[in-house]
């Protein structure tokens, strides 16, 4: 190797030397301020987009669980509905584990409880901006589906021998007590009702909080109880709802 040769080689090494020293101080000194902003809006932006996915994909994923938990419900009003001839009554007359008078959904399904049909308490749930998943403490009938555990309301007078197309449970409830209307926003814009049948239907609701459906040629309020294009003039009960949590 000539001493030209030797002499580019050498300046070419410090300078590859130079360049390193100068990354490792850029790398050394982090991320400028408008650099930083720039990764701040970025992820913004995309939270932004996300969010809405999200949302969509919890309410659909509400709305399943919803579904599901009304036909394990409809399993239950079966059972007792073969051993009692009809489904639950307000009061004790018949299976003689209810209250005097009962006043919300949750004591109807501490019947279930009572009966020894089930006990998981996960069944009766569906979401509402009003109350919360069951925490699981179910020992007790006084335990089971607490107030604010619940969301399905119960609809009574009604038996398997009744208008099939009947609803006998639904959700979610706009309000706890007995709302006669619908949370629009729980579910995606649907609610769920259990059949007279046994079936799980779906249905939209409006904005002022009600569903309306077709019998008979006729559009008419789903919770119009007693509606003759409804239950072909079999009549219902009230709505039963679901108690809210306790105020602290």
């Amino acid at each position: 190797m000539s001493a030209m040769q030797f002499g580019k080689t050498d300046i070419n090494i410090q300078n590859k030397i130079h360049t390193m020293k100068m990354t490792k101080t850029k790398l050394a000194k982090g991320f400028t301020l408008v650099e930083l902003l720039v990764v701040i809006a970025i992820i913004a932006a995309l939270a932004a987009l996300s969010t809405p996915v999200v949302l969509k994909q919890q309410k659909k994923a509400s709305l399943a669980e919803a579904v599901n938990n009304a036909k394990q419900i409809g399993y239950l009003m079966k059972d007792y509905d073969d051993s009692f001839g009809n489904y639950p009554l307000l009061d004790d007359t018949q299976d003689t584990t209810a209250p005097a008078a009962v006043t919300t959904a949750n004591q109807i399904w501490g019947k279930f409880f009572q009966l020894s049909l089930i006990d998981v308490e996960e069944v009766f749930y569906a979401k509402t901006s009003w109350n919360r998943k069951p925490d699981g403490d179910a020992d007790t009938v006084a335990r089971f589906c607490a107030a604010g555990e619940s969301g399905f309301g119960y609809i009574s007078g009604l038996s398997a021998s009744n208008n099939g197309r009947a609803p006998v449970v639904v959700a979610p409830q706009a309000a706890a007590g007995n709302s006669v209307t619908f949370d629009g926003g729980a579910f995606g814009g649907s609610m769920v009702y259990l059949c007279v049948d046994g079936s799980v239907q779906t249905a939209p609701v409006k904005l002022d909080g009600t569903v309306s459906v077709t019998r008979g040629g006729a559009a008419v309020n789903l919770m119009t109880f007693g509606s003759v294009p409804l239950y072909g003039g079999t009549g219902a009960g009230a709505m039963v709802g679901s108690a809210a949590i306790p105020a602290p």
